[in-house]
């Protein structure tokens, strides 16, 4: 088999992938979405597909808040006990009631037929579909749409270098500045200095002009202590820009933390207080809003044309 340097490096002899930061031994994917060969399977099934918008995501600032057309598959690369998308995310076969196959040419179609502007990558980690994301990019910027890519931020700056000059706008999670929470809270085990290579896959995407939106969930109790908000808002300012919006979304009991209240009023505000003391200009709170834009979208109906119809004004609003 050729060696293809664009997905994998050689460490000790032994076949890595270089797709994300967990570098996983071929034959061994964390995200269950590469084979014993380290290729990817299952390319183009999705599990979701929704029209909604920009601001759905949210990306605020990129401009109108454009119509688009947001789709998903299964799997991550990562495994947070608050994860609103458990059933595609931490998902292991892609065994879905509504998963299916569509090509890159029907998605691009399907944006152009229901009025969409650029298409959405979301819901399931996008970053782990590197050549599938490539692939429906490169057709949808040729056909003048935008790339919304919604991530947990853990490409590896070898992939955003690849993947960067099709992306129009990120929408970055920055959940913590500490490796602990992400350790604890995130499955992240065996991704050593895990948060300052997340803040190196943001930064690698501001450098090659992508558009940049930061969120962060703040969890009762995990990540929401003043110093942690206070240092995430400080290195958005000094990496980014104190004009790069900060998103501050609520946190709403799900999966394995459903014995956690939500985040309440006060300490949102209280993050955003933060956010404008360390100089940041755009410090938003969204209170109807948790880490995924996705809700109740586990269902579509068949149309023969595409396969799947697109349901309209599902996410959260």
């Amino acid at each position: 088999m050729i060696f293809n340097t664009l997905v994998f490096i050689q460490v000790n002899n032994k076949r890595h992938c270089s797709i994300c930061i967990r570098g996983c031994k071929t034959g061994d994917s964390f995200c269950h979405r590469r084979d014993e060969n380290g290729d990817l399977i299952d390319n183009y099934g999705f599990c979701v597909c929704c029209v909604d918008h920009l601001f759905d995501k949210p990306i605020i600032y990129f401009g109108k808040n454009e119509k688009v057309l947001s789709i998903g598959s299964w799997g991550c690369n990562l495994r947070c006990l608050g994860c609103q998308n458990a059933a595609l995310s931490c998902s292991v076969s892609g065994n879905h009631p509504v998963s299916i196959e569509m090509t890159p040419d029907q998605i691009v179609d399907m944006a152009v037929k229901y009025g969409c502007r650029g298409i959405c990558y979301t819901y399931n980690e996008p970053a782990i579909l590197l050549e599938t994301i490539e692939s429906i990019a490169c057709k949808a910027k040729n056909a003048g749409l935008h790339n919304i890519f919604v991530s947990n931020s853990t490409l590896t700056e070898k992939s955003v270098h690849r993947i960067a000059g099709y992306i129009d706008a990120v929408a970055a999670d920055i959940k913590s500045i500490h490796d602990v929470f992400y350790y604890v809270y995130c499955g992240a085990g065996g991704i050593p200095f895990v948060a300052k290579k997340i803040l190196s896959c943001i930064k690698a995407f501001a450098i090659h002009g992508c558009h940049i939106e930061v969120r962060t969930n703040v969890i009762p109790g995990a990540n929401d202590q003043k110093e942690n908000l206070k240092a995430i808002a400080s290195w958005i300012r000094d990496q980014l820009g104190s004009v790069t919006p900060w998103h501050i979304t609520r946190f709403f009991p799900a999966h394995q933390l459903s014995d956690i209240k939500q985040t309440s009023t006060d300490s949102m505000l209280e993050a955003q207080r933060i956010g404008y003391e360390e100089g940041l200009q755009h410090v938003h709170t969204f209170f109807n809003r948790g880490c995924d834009c996705a809700k109740d979208t586990y269902h579509a109906n068949v149309e023969p044309e595409y396969g799947i119809t697109p349901i309209i004004n599902c996410c959260n609003n």
